[in-house]
């Protein structure tokens, strides 16, 4: 049987790697052609992200309990 916690696009894990594309201001940046999208969408709807893009409180101490996504932009 699947598990959707290891793979689904809103697992932990997939949030953290979103929210390490961001840079000193808080924002989530993406390339145009990333597949995250829904991991965005998912991250926003969970409060990790707030609507206008940027990593909230809540982001962040996902972040800081993700020891293995070092942030290196910020």
């Amino acid at each position: 049987m699947h598990n959707p916690t290891q793979s689904s696009p809103g697992s932990h894990a997939d949030i953290a790697r979103l929210l390490a594309n961001r840079y000193g201001d808080g924002g989530i940046y993406l390339p145009r052609s990333n597949a995250m999208k829904k991991t965005l969408r998912t991250a926003i709807d969970a409060g990790f992200v707030s609507a206008d893009g940027f990593v909230t409180r809540k982001g962040r101490a996902l972040l800081a309990r993700s020891s293995s996504y070092p942030n290196l932009r910020g």
